[in-house]
């Protein structure tokens, strides 16, 4: 921690212009963690902009507008330094990721997905920290340390990322409820924030839904049940469904163009000592040229192939974990 205070510190008294930027189709963690962190470098000075690449979720652009904040999407790559906020490789930052490899400013990463070594190598200050539920809680423990201060705006941005990331505190800590009571004093609205995160579902999600249960096949690892489906969208809300009608592991895929796009699910009361999807959903994409991440209990990969054959290698990998 100390590492990353003394790098935010030497950012604004350098007087480089500082960009903080999240991953594509940015969640309202990404975009609350991005614009708290900007205005909390501002606070001391700093030249700073905070942005997104390609787009915002609809639940992430319905808390901006809520509370009447913008994030720039696809900003210039214009300044000398870079932090990168809930995103774990450049991959996640589409063709932004793929110049920033090219050109490589001045780096930092604060996240906290399973880590991506060559970010870690080629960073200047990489802080992963998976045991925040939240990129939001580790963004508020850092701007607690730098003293800055919350505006009640920023405060129910940070809100809503806790609730989005942690499943409406299905997956929180006890320190995750600390985080959300100084938010609370801070001017964050409970009930508004819930209120901005409602999306109203589709006809298409929902034919999706039906889609991928219709589609199912179960094995059993184990005593596990681990159900594989495919659609052509919404393959995370998919995976999810899966796991409320009764799956311990849901993987969803989709194929377009050569493509393959891969989320899996596990659920919160299996034991994850053996299995954790992040380094899973990594190691997988290795194999096929792409990428993957995330965390121990949700992940996603993206790489060129076939569904076919990638859902058969995450088979073997789901059963050397669990057996």
């Amino acid at each position: 921690m100390k590492e990353v205070l003394d790098f935010l510190v030497s950012c604004f008294k350098s007087g480089q212009r500082i960009l903080i930027l999240c991953h594509h189709n940015a969640d309202p963690d990404a975009v609350g963690s991005a614009i708290a962190l900007q205005e909390a470098l501002r606070q001391m000075g700093a030249q700073v902009r905070a942005g997104a690449s390609e787009s915002v979720s609809r639940p992430a652009q319905n808390i901006l507008s809520a509370v009447g904040r913008e994030i720039e999407i696809d900003p210039p790559l214009d300044a000398g330094i870079i932090i990168l906020v809930d995103t774990s490789s450049f991959e996640h930052l589409g063709k932004l990721g793929e110049r920033l490899r090219q050109n490589l400013p001045t780096l930092a990463v604060l996240d906290h997905h399973a880590p991506v070594e060559e970010m870690r190598q080629i960073a200047r200050v990489y802080y992963v920290r998976e045991d925040y539920p939240s990129e939001s809680e580790l963004i508020i423990d850092l701007i607690q340390r730098l003293g800055a201060k919350i505006s009640a705006d920023v405060a129910n941005l940070l809100l809503a990322g806790i609730v989005s990331d942690t499943g409406q505190f299905r997956l929180a800590k006890g320190e995750t409820f600390s985080a959300v009571d100084f938010l609370i004093k801070c001017g964050a609205d409970y009930k508004r924030v819930l209120e901005a995160l409602k999306v109203p579902e589709d006809q298409s999600k929902r034919i999706a839904m039906l889609k991928a249960a219709q589609r199912l096949d179960i094995f059993n690892i184990k005593d596990h049940l681990i159900v594989f489906s495919e659609v052509g969208s919404f393959e995370g809300d998919a995976a999810v469904m899966l796991l409320r009608i009764g799956a311990d592991v849901a993987m969803v895929g989709s194929e377009e163009k050569g493509n393959v796009r891969l989320c899996g699910r596990v659920r919160e009361n299996m034991t994850l000592d053996k299995l954790h999807l992040g380094k899973l959903m990594d190691e997988l994409a290795r194999k096929f040229g792409g990428t993957g991440g995330g965390h121990a209990g949700a992940a996603s990969m993206n790489c060129p192939g076939n569904l076919k054959d990638v859902r058969e290698q995450a088979l073997i990998l789901l059963r050397n974990a669990l057996e």
